[in-house]
């Protein structure tokens, strides 16, 4: 993360996703950065944007340090984070399976936001074996329901919030460059980021 530098002249490095406890979050990086969407799940934010040209010499040193392996490199500026609409659908019509178990009341409690039991594969009539769950989609349409004595099966699509849950491992890093783009504006926060193989 980076913002302005010493006298307000340029930006330089504020902290690292590594110190702020950031995993390899993939479904996060599709979400975001486009990296390793390889279902073309999402639209995402920031991809393939390259290094910004006013890069500080230190990440820029950083970067070369990667040997080579680093590709994908991006950034993304606070006021873009502030308004990514997380509830926005993925491009596929359905992503996944949910299972939530039926209580005798008639209540439902998420147990899967992934099923591909076979159990799942009995109530809907779908072969789990030679269909993938990226292929859903072409089977039934967002919300088709399937029922069993004990569970409910719904096919559902992923929102933004589910790469990147409010309360998941991004919230520090948002709540640091919220802070920072308190400090030195908006516009002088943003978050450069590349990957390796």
């Amino acid at each position: 993360m980076t913002g302005p530098g010493p006298g307000g002249v340029g930006l330089h490095p504020a902290i690292s996703l590594f110190s702020l406890g950031a995993p390899r979050d993939y479904d996060a990086f599709a979400c975001l950065f486009g990296v390793r969407d390889f279902h073309g799940t999402w639209r995402p934010v920031a991809a393939d944007r390259g290094l910004p040209p006013d890069l500080s010499p230190d990440v820029r040193e950083d970067h070369a340090g990667w040997s080579g392996s680093a590709f994908a490199e991006t950034w993304l500026a606070w006021p873009e984070i502030a308004a990514i609409d997380w509830t926005e659908p993925a491009l596929p019509r359905v992503t996944h399976v949910s299972r939530h178990h039926r209580a005798e009341n008639g209540a439902l409690r998420l147990i899967h936001t992934h099923d591909w039991s076979r159990a799942f594969a009995r109530a809907s009539g779908i072969n789990t074996l030679t269909t993938s769950p990226t292929d859903l989609a072409d089977h039934c349409p967002e919300g088709t329901e399937w029922t069993t004595p004990t569970a409910l099966l719904r096919a559902e699509r992923a929102r933004r919030r589910d790469a990147v849950p409010a309360d998941g491992p991004w919230t520090p890093v948002w709540a640091v460059m919220e802070t920072l783009a308190g400090v030195h504006g908006e516009e002088n926060v943003r978050l450069v980021a590349w990957f390796d193989e």
